[in-house]
């Protein structure tokens, strides 16, 4: 699993408060809650994620880069929509 870096960590609390969001945690509160999405996403979901796309599409397998970009399409698509 992939360790945020103090970068990454700064850029998304940024972000956050960019979309108007009030924050009434701490640095270390907000780096903990990403390090745990980050750790989510690599452990669980792209597992299960990677199956559930190979099943859909049997016998066809999908290049990992054609998986990734239909993954964050989708994804930006679906906040946009409020998701």
């Amino acid at each position: 699993m992939a360790v945020l870096t103090s970068d990454q960590l700064t850029h998304l609390r940024q972000q956050v408060a960019s979309d108007g969001v009030a924050i009434a945690y701490t640095k270390a509160n907000l780096n903990d809650a990403a390090q745990a999405i980050e750790n989510y996403f690599e452990t669980t979901a792209r597992v299960a994620l990677n199956t559930a796309i190979n099943a859909a599409t049997t016998p066809v397998v999908l290049a990992a880069p054609v998986k990734a970009a239909l993954v964050k399409h989708y994804l930006r698509q679906k906040f946009e929509r409020g998701g």
